[in-house]
């Protein structure tokens, strides 16, 4: 998080979008600078899945899974679009994912970054907790800025959600937009990283 700070240090104002909650120590830290800090609550939109009726037993028809994936994948896509509800000409020059990317699957996963892709520019910086393997001990939690070199953490308030652990490199490959510059393992077993806009942007 340090460099990622450092390297936004002169943007002015800075477009901040965290994907959480108003955090007080997140609002207190941007609110020395010139700043619009945006938070879109995404845990409330997590709640209750978009979901399909299931086919019906022994009627004899093919079910098309690829088209029902493809529905789902609308569903998620709509969701998402009353949740990151901005101005068209809104692009923002930091994005903190915090561990959101734990509490969707695949489908909500990508259908999220590419409802999210028009409001990133060339350089546009991310950063993200990522879960590897299943542990409760590391889920619902709340995170925000305490300072430059120093995040806060306390207990959430979204623990009847779904966790999905998966690794680097699948995660990576759903967030339209972004690629991973830098991760470093944590203690704690999260994957903290850095996120960059791709080249080919």
């Amino acid at each position: 998080m340090p460099d990622i700070l450092q390297r936004l240090a002169d943007v002015s104002p800075l477009m901040v979008l965290d994907v959480g909650f108003a955090v007080h120590e997140t609002v207190e830290h941007f609110g020395n600078r010139r700043c619009k800090l945006h938070f879109c609550g995404l845990p409330d939109a997590l709640k209750s899945p978009p979901t399909l009726p299931v086919p019906a037993a022994r009627t004899g028809k093919f079910v098309d899974e690829a088209a029902r994936q493809e529905s789902l994948l609308d569903a998620w896509r709509e969701r998402f679009r009353a949740v990151l509800n901005f101005p068209a000409d809104t692009q923002f020059d930091l994005c903190l994912f915090w561990d959101a990317f734990n509490y969707m699957d695949d489908l909500a996963l990508k259908a999220f970054f590419e409802v999210l892709h028009p409001h990133i520019r060339k350089e546009t910086l991310g950063h993200g907790l990522i879960q590897l393997k299943e542990d409760q001990q590391v889920t619902n939690r709340e995170y925000g800025i305490q300072a430059q070199d120093q995040l806060v953490m306390r207990l959430g308030y979204h623990s009847e959600l779904a966790v999905h652990p998966r690794p680097q490199a699948r995660v990576a490959s759903m967030l339209k937009g972004f690629a991973v510059s830098h991760g470093v393992l944590r203690r704690d077993g999260l994957l903290e990283v850095s996120l960059k806009t791709e080249s080919i942007f």
